[in-house]
């Protein structure tokens, strides 16, 4: 019975390496499995007395114990594309260590040996949680991650302070029957278990999000592509709704011409860097998408049509400007756009239909204009 912890621990050690292995690119799920199998190894050390000599014991465990928390919190950071300092662990690493050896060969004290490492881990993760801490404002995964890291690390200073007194200070063979001890197995079950499946939880989310990101996303340029856009329709439009929307619908000028003249590799550059240009001129709840070969739909909100205009504008004039490399010196490429206003209680697609026989009115006047309701331009600028 008194393995049970460390096969739970293993146990997840096994899985995140699993997963790791399907999933090579989220090395943040190898760190999750080395920490589990850190403390697992740890737990073992203690359980079966190996090494036997308790001072070697200590010096072993210790070193377990301070990895598991140091590779759990690089792995939460990993998986936001952050790290910490390797002189940082280090400095933890020796720091936990230390005081062990410290508290077993020059004062021999038990009690101080158990504070040392429980609050030496939960200081570990309980900073982790903290440069992770603007996360408590993303999406719900995010937030789950960092309360998850918070309250796990609160706990190794609960567990000290509600059984301290049942710790005795220098009996190995007292400990192990002590209150804490029994408790302390109990707990590690508990929060491994607990630990383990939230963050399975979390990796799995990671996954199905990036999945569905994949499915919505055009690769080519980054934009959402016409699934996405009509999976995000919604959130653009919500019920109730009265501020202004404004639907842009974009196409290049003649690009079947570019990919017959100079090459789809050279079709593709062209759609990538409007694509970039787009996505630069987005504000804070704007969309685009890739709906066709080289048409584009931008959903503009709390902008109105003139608001629109002067923004299409400016990207037209942008886009004319730039000297792609795959063409020639003396090349241009231009774009057209037709804005239409969203009216309340239309369908997302009837708004972008209006926009797109605006957009077709202006490639008939003669293309590199932008056309809208109530506002035109005669003659590209």
């Amino acid at each position: 019975m008194k393995f049970i912890p460390s096969a739970l621990l293993l146990l997840f050690a096994a899985t995140f390496f699993c997963v790791w292995l399907l999933e090579r690119r989220r090395r943040h799920l190898l760190f999750f499995a080395l920490a589990f199998a850190a403390v697992g190894g740890g737990t073992i050390v203690q359980f079966a007395l190996w090494p036997p000599d308790i001072g070697y014991n200590t010096i072993v465990s210790a070193m377990l114990y301070a990895a598991g928390p140091l590779l759990l919190v690089e792995g939460v950071l990993a998986r936001s594309g952050r790290s910490m300092p390797l002189a940082l662990h280090a400095a933890w690493f020796a720091a936990i260590v230390g005081l062990l050896c410290y508290f077993y060969y020059v004062d021999n004290n038990l009690q101080i040996r158990v504070y040392a490492l429980n609050i030496g881990m939960g200081c570990i993760i309980l900073s982790g949680a903290w440069k992770l801490r603007d996360l408590v404002r993303g999406n719900v995964i995010d937030r789950a991650m960092v309360w998850l890291l918070f309250w796990l690390g609160i706990t190794f200073f609960v567990r000290v302070l509600l059984d301290k007194s049942s710790i005795p200070s220098d009996n190995i063979g007292a400990f192990f029957e002590s209150e804490f001890w029994i408790w302390a197995q109990f707990s590690m079950s508990v929060l491994g278990a607990a630990s383990g499946l939230g963050l399975l939880v979390v990796a799995c989310a990671d996954i199905v999000l990036a999945l569905k990101a994949e499915r919505d996303t055009d690769p080519l340029t980054g934009l959402l592509n016409r699934r996405g856009l009509q999976g995000r329709e919604a959130r653009l439009h919500p019920v109730g709704r009265h501020k202004p929307l404004s639907i842009v619908a974009c196409d290049i000028d003649r690009f079947k011409g570019i990919n017959d003249r100079f090459g789809h590799a050279a079709g593709d550059v062209v759609l990538a860097s409007f694509a970039g240009i787009i996505r630069r001129s987005l504000g804070k709840g704007d969309v685009a998408a890739r709906t066709g070969g080289e048409e584009f739909v931008m959903v503009l909100k709390d902008r109105t049509v003139d608001d629109a205009f002067t923004l299409t504008e400016r990207l037209r004039r942008e886009i004319a400007g730039l000297s792609f490399a795959e063409l020639p010196a003396d090349f241009r490429v231009t774009c057209s756009f037709g804005i239409a206003q969203f009216h309340p209680g239309e369908d997302l697609w009837e708004a972008i239909a209006r926009a797109d026989k605006i957009l077709y009115a202006a490639k008939r006047g003669g293309r590199n204009r932008t056309f809208a309701e109530g506002v035109q331009l005669p003659s590209a600028a």
